[in-house]
């Protein structure tokens, strides 16, 4: 490569987000974790980033 060659920016890698888990025993989860199973299956990614948003958004009370 001489100095007059310049080289290419190389492409930003972006990984994609990690989907929330649905912790175990909470009811709003629960649901949450069936819709985005259905959601998948139909092939509804609103649906599924819906149900993430959801799962990930609601709180959780820590235990005392």
């Amino acid at each position: 490569m001489t100095s007059s060659e310049t080289t290419a920016a190389l492409p930003e890698l972006v990984l994609p987000d990690l989907e929330p888990v649905a912790l175990p025993g909470c009811a709003i989860c629960g649901a949450a974790d069936t819709n985005r199973e259905r959601a998948r299956q139909i092939g509804s990614p609103v649906s599924v980033r819906s149900a993430n948003a959801t799962i990930r958004q609601h709180p959780h009370r820590r235990p005392q």
